[in-house]
């Protein structure tokens, strides 16, 4: 018998992995929007982890000048920015406090406790009816098309890699479809014609509550606070790595279709944007049909109002959110970027005046009222449109 004859000859095993599925968390207890985890004892999310945290290092108190009775549910307090007092005692109230921070990696146990709790909650509540609304499809569908226009207003032939990329981002926006249920039947067109200034003023504000911008509850010193850390980061990676300028298009075209790697990381900023551009354009949709008799006008022309004014819209709407000092900007959904690497597409010059043009809207300290009005005005204007809408 040989030596080698009694042993036997295996495969080597490959390596097992499992898929990362994220981990899904109740509801914020202080303001409602989605938590992110425990933070200081309770469920929270970025939002108010990020006030709670920064309150316990204030020096003077919050005062509120409202009786200490402020609302702070999302789903009341849409259209207002929160009272920092009234948010800190509920903070409290929810049991919220420095005691409770938690320290090390979610174990086992915890893991399922969490997903247990969420599918109660999901179970305990009213199922959402859910349904598709063609013309809302149809309105997201142009939008969408025309929001990913955004990210290459600087560039008027796109070669054939970054229209294939576009094309691809579009279609998935596309198949997202306006999901109404019982608790949102508001967003459906049946709003009755308003009496006067005031039903109007209400009609726009419940309107503005479907916006749901990163920044929308954040102080300016909070706003503030987030653009210097962001551009703390980006002078530290820089240091480190250098600045990394995005490359010509047809330089970049030219190696990717080559090698089929991303040398300046645009395809995924592409790929990270696509969320983005959905919930823009689904907020987009939900604001325009509760703007007084907007719903009234012909498919085509909703279609055509909202095509031609997306850019100003959210220009507008996001002004707090650019700054010139530190040349960094948060997108929608809080991504903080500097101006540099915002887009692959728009020159540095363009970023500028757009941060330019922020800081003249933020001169004007605008109310949540009187801010959902000037964009009531920015989608019914109808000074740049070839299509001559019907009233």
């Amino acid at each position: 018998m040989n030596p080698g004859q009694g042993k036997r000859k295996g495969r080597k095993r490959e390596k097992y992995t499992t898929e990362h599925v994220p981990l899904e968390f109740p509801s914020c207890l202080v303001c409602g929007k989605d938590s992110t985890g425990i933070h200081f004892g309770v469920y929270s999310c970025e939002a108010c982890k990020t006030f709670f945290r920064r309150s316990l290092l204030r020096q003077t108190p919050y005062k509120c000048d409202k009786n200490d009775n402020c609302p702070i549910d999302a789903g009341i307090q849409k259209g207002a920015r929160s009272c920092p007092a009234c948010r800190l005692q509920k903070c409290v109230d929810c049991g919220m406090s420095k005691d409770g921070v938690r320290q090390g990696r979610y174990t086992m146990t915890q893991r399922t406790n969490v997903i247990l709790e969420v599918q109660k909650l999901r179970e305990s509540g009213s199922a959402l009816l859910r349904e598709t609304v063609q013309n809302d499809e149809q309105l997201l569908s142009e939008q969408s098309r025309t929001s990913t226009k955004i990210s290459s207003s600087g560039s008027s032939s796109n070669s054939s890699i970054q229209d294939k990329e576009i094309l691809d981002l579009s279609k998935d926006i596309q198949r997202t479809s306006i999901m109404l249920g019982d608790e949102e039947s508001a967003v459906s067109c049946d709003l009755s014609s308003p009496d006067n200034p005031s039903d109007v003023l209400r009609s726009i504000m419940t309107a503005y509550g479907y916006l749901e911008h990163f920044t929308k509850f954040l102080t300016d010193r909070e706003i503030r606070d987030l653009l210097e850390d962001g551009k703390s980061k980006y002078v530290d990676k820089t240091n480190l790595f250098g600045k990394l300028d995005y490359l010509p298009k047809e330089q970049y075209n030219d190696f990717y279709e080559k090698t089929q790697i991303d040398v300046d990381g645009r395809k995924k900023l592409l790929s990270e944007g696509k969320y983005e551009f959905m919930k823009m354009a689904n907020d987009l949709v939900k604001f325009s049909k509760n703007i007084p008799f907007f719903c009234d006008l012909d498919i085509e022309d909703q279609k055509a109002l909202l095509k031609g004014s997306h850019f100003e819209f959210f220009t507008i709407l996001l002004h707090r959110s650019m700054d010139l000092d530190t040349e960094m900007c948060i997108s929608y959904t809080g991504k903080v970027l500097s101006l540099d690497e915002a887009c692959p597409y728009t020159d540095k010059q363009t970023m500028l005046r757009w941060a330019e043009f922020s800081r003249d809207v933020c001169k004007l300290c605008l109310s949540p009222e009187e801010l959902a009005l000037v964009l009531g005005i920015c989608i019914t204007f109808r000074g740049k449109l070839k299509r001559q809408v019907r009233t």
